[in-house]
């Protein structure tokens, strides 16, 4: 049952929306927004607290010494274990979510769906998208009815770039329970489509309906990120800021705030937050946004130590089988290694086309000098509608190397009235290019 705060026609309003994107049906596009939502894919709705899932993890591993031949303990563990791994960003945990998902199907090997969903998210966390859906297909042949394999089954169709799929599997969740998990992607399929009114009703409803400070802090965050990435300082400040206070051992967050206070030309506070922030998730992204702020800052020596961090962060997670090529491509073709680069984005794209893939590929292609071939991907892409500065940004580069000076001007101008922070190393470039190409061109 949905908390009473939520009325029915809210719940009417986000399932009628759904239906729409499902159906191919254009909605309104009054906003820009943008989510990172590349570097991992996190069931929503879960818990965020790491000390909190700290104690599970805890609890479970007491009740499997005392019942070694629960089943349902040992799927639970395993996705303890997966959590415990996107919240601390230490990759060793995926391989101990293995074996627990496998104790779990060998003491149940028929008609465990619980265990196909766990390797299914675990899968999805490690950026094996077909691998999970797969998994989720077999899981809701078991069970049509869980909502949580439908979600990640949403999350797996939606990086492989099947997005009309995706939309349905996120219709069917929303049918069978309609709350945070569900309207949080619902969010995310808005934003797909350049719909920033829409994405942002959807959160606001998950808000109201939360439970619990960490989910709270989830629909915060990403409230947050929908208004940075529409260049609303004031707006993710404040998000950031009532995340925070809901939940301050939440990560993203602070990453949050450190984006804002770069924006606003607070360095001294980002860097202290960047700081705290890799110190205490070291994941890949942030590190290299880290590094990135301060070459931005002229601070050359502590950003090549950070991208030598970087580098062996990344080894560490392909050492526990997670896929970084997204990651890599565009990281590479950022710093000058072009071949590398191409070399991740083809395998990515020949794994799979979301308009993520699509825009990594072409800056890959741009690196090298094959800027023909990276146009055709930049417009796709640009497919959905989905407003982000990046990709404007990548694209208005490859016009400008193709001669197309209108249409970089075009591109470029673009990106900066999407989002005039979205780099601190890259913004600041388009800027100085637009300057040259004769300025912001009128939406």
């Amino acid at each position: 049952m949905l908390a009473g705060s939520l009325s029915a026609a809210g719940v009417a309003v986000v399932v009628v929306a759904v239906g729409a994107l499902a159906g191919g049906g254009q909605t309104a596009q009054p906003g820009t927004p943008t989510r990172a939502s590349v570097q991992q894919v996190a069931p929503p709705g879960q818990v965020t607290n790491r000390a909190d899932t700290t104690a599970t993890l805890a609890a479970l591993q007491q009740r499997l010494r005392q019942f070694p031949k629960d089943d349902g303990a040992w799927a639970s563990l395993g996705f303890s274990y997966t959590q415990q791994a996107r919240l601390t960003a230490d990759p060793s945990y995926y391989g101990k979510a293995d074996g627990a998902f496998a104790r779990s199907l060998a003491l149940k090997p028929k008609g465990n769906a619980p265990a196909l969903t766990g390797q299914a998210t675990l899968a999805a966390a490690r950026h094996d998208f077909a691998r999970a859906l797969t998994l989720t297909q077999a899981a809701d042949k078991l069970n049509a009815y869980g909502a949580a394999n439908l979600g990640v089954m949403a999350d797996a169709l939606s990086e492989l770039g099947r997005y009309p799929e995706s939309f349905a599997a996120l219709q069917r969740m929303v049918n069978l329970k309609p709350g945070v998990p569900s309207y949080t992607r619902i969010s995310y399929s808005y934003e797909l489509r350049g719909d920033l009114a829409g994405a942002t009703y959807a959160l606001e409803q998950a808000l109201e309906i939360s439970q619990s400070p960490s989910d709270a802090a989830f629909a915060l965050q990403y409230l947050g990120e929908l208004a940075f990435n529409a260049g609303d300082l004031a707006t993710a400040r404040k998000r950031f800021a009532q995340g925070l206070a809901r939940d301050p051992a939440y990560v993203p967050l602070l990453a949050g705030r450190a984006r804002v206070e770069a924006a606003a030309g607070d360095t001294a506070a980002a860097v202290r937050d960047w700081q705290e922030v890799t110190s205490r998730l070291p994941q890949p992204t942030y590190l290299i946004e880290y590094a990135d702020l301060l070459a931005s800052l002229g601070r050359t020596a502590e950003a090549t130590t950070q991208y030598r961090v970087v580098d062996a962060t990344i080894g560490l997670f392909k050492a526990q089988g997670a896929n970084v090529d997204l990651e890599l491509a565009l990281y590479d073709a950022d710093h000058g290694r072009a071949d590398a680069a191409l070399t991740s984005a083809a395998a990515e794209i020949s794994r799979r086309q979301s308009i993520h893939v699509e825009d990594a590929y072409a800056w890959a292609l741009h690196a090298v000098g094959r800027d023909a071939e990276a146009l055709t991907h930049a417009r796709k892409a640009q497919k959905l509608g989905m407003r982000n500065a990046l990709f404007d940004y990548h694209r208005g580069v490859i016009e400008l190397a193709l001669g197309m000076k209108a249409e970089a001007r075009a591109s470029l101008s673009r990106a900066l009235r999407t989002n005039p922070y979205f780099s601190p190393l890259l913004a600041p470039r388009a800027k100085s290019v637009l300057t040259g190409l004769g300025g912001p061109v009128a939406p």
